[in-house]
């Protein structure tokens, strides 16, 4: 009697359903369309939350998304298809804020607008890759709208990766900045097009966004040399400094300043985050081949960094802008980021980093011009004595575009400092001064 009993138990449970058999064949469809469509919504709303580290959105989402596919196999359906509901309608979400700022790109406003529209990082939509010596350089053949402060400019690059008309050769080569690149403005009202117009000598625009004088110097190297030019025009920012610290770190600078720079093996490697990476590597892996190029993406982040920082006194509107006499009076010390063990290392990379620049024109026989802003006063100076010391150079274009903003001359772009039109244009006609006939 047990055995027969102990035999119909067996065959009930096997006969019992599985928690995952609550499903039939003409299911499978079904779900397997909710589980593609589900990671698909996932890519879109993952790309939208962020450029760099939307792949942990997406990780998190799929980790979710698994979690509710073992509950449907357990027969809670109500689980998947709740989370795919509440999955399209994030997506929904995401896509029609997106399509909001595309369509009305002045809803926002500050550094969130900075954050939406910029070019200025090497993401997919971004200008720039990654070098392991120079850090960020600009795509070549690359081509986008850019944003920064209110201020909207076409940017497009050749096919060796500078702004204007490629040249096999060049009467006059530029280095420098956003100042030098033209931030804020279209590619002919920059300062190497107006110069090129007001001199009839072919220019080119090696400047870059946020470039240390270490890194212009590479540039140099890598493509001004081979340009032959007659004439290299060199600019100094006051954030040079600060930009050498945070793209070289102190060891390296040091290792730059002990010798000459002119062979690859002896030039400088920049810090590891600006350094290219791994194709594995799940920023880079996201980055460029699986987010899509949303201008919504990193908006979240721009927001809680300005919940972050409410506490903060906020930018005073500068229209028309014009440097502050505590801008002008700021030390060359004041310059330096602060805590170093030895702070006069920066000024030292940037004067050793014009040295090597001087030596490559010499091997060229071309004339090299330094220039500034015209601001601080102690950096202003300090690039003069560095020209003299050199045997360069030195054209006080900068100077005097200070003086006629403090005559109310509309030098600068609103609330942001770089060069008007008017500004380069004005730069660039006392830079033709600066060239011997």
């Amino acid at each position: 009697m047990r055995g027969a009993a102990g035999g119909q138990d067996c065959r009930l449970a096997s006969e019992r359903p599985r928690p995952w058999a609550y499903h039939t064949v003409r299911d499978v469809p079904l779900t397997a369309a909710l589980l593609a469509s589900a990671v698909v919504l996932l890519w879109l709303l993952a790309s939208a939350a962020s450029r760099g580290q939307g792949f942990l959105a997406f990780a998190a989402g799929a980790v979710a998304l698994g979690l509710a596919w073992v509950a449907f196999r357990r027969g809670r359906r109500s689980v998947l298809y709740g989370f795919w509901f509440l999955l399209l309608l994030a997506t929904v979400t995401a896509a029609a804020f997106e399509l909001l700022l595309r369509a009305w790109p002045g809803i926002l406003k500050g550094a969130v607008a900075n954050v939406a529209y910029t070019g200025y990082h090497w993401q997919r939509d971004g200008i720039y890759r990654l070098d392991p010596h120079r850090g960020p350089v600009m795509r070549p053949s690359f081509r986008r709208r850019m944003y920064w402060n209110g201020h909207w400019w076409s940017h497009e690059t050749n096919a060796d990766g500078y702004r204007g008309e490629r040249l096999l050769r060049a009467d006059a080569v530029f280095l420098g900045d956003s100042m030098v690149y033209g931030h804020g403005v279209e590619v002919d009202q920059a300062v190497p097009a107006r110069f090129q117009a007001r001199s009839g000598l072919r220019s080119a625009n090696l400047g870059q966004q946020g470039a240390c004088m270490v890194q212009q110097l590479l540039t140099f190297l890598v493509t001004g040399v081979r340009l032959r030019p007659r004439v290299v025009f060199v600019c100094t920012h006051p954030t040079d400094l600060e930009d050498a610290v945070r793209h070289y770190g102190t060891s390296e600078l040091i290792r730059f300043v002990s010798g000459p720079a002119q062979e690859a093996s002896a030039r400088p490697r920049v810090e590891p985050e600006f350094r290219p990476r791994p194709p594995w590597h799940p920023v880079a892996f996201w980055s460029l081949h699986v987010a899509l190029p949303m201008e919504s993406s990193g908006v979240l982040g721009a927001v809680a960094r300005g919940i972050r920082r409410k506490g903060q006194v906020a930018a005073v509107p500068r229209d028309p802008f014009v440097p502050t006499p505590g801008e002008r009076a700021t030390g060359l010390d004041e310059l330096v980021p602060p805590g170093l063990a030895d702070p006069a290392l920066p000024w030292r990379a940037h004067r050793h980093a014009l040295g090597e620049i001087r030596r490559a024109c010499q091997r060229i026989g071309a004339r090299l011009v330094l220039f500034d802003l015209g601001y601080p006063d102690a950096l202003s100076a300090a690039v003069e004595a560095a020209a003299r010391e050199l045997g360069a150079g030195y054209s006080g274009a900068g100077r005097s575009v200070v003086e006629r903003a403090l005559r109310g001359e509309p030098m600068y772009l609103r609330d942001d400092g770089h060069w008007s039109p008017e500004g380069a244009d004005a730069i660039a006609a006392a830079l033709v001064d600066s060239v011997p006939d």
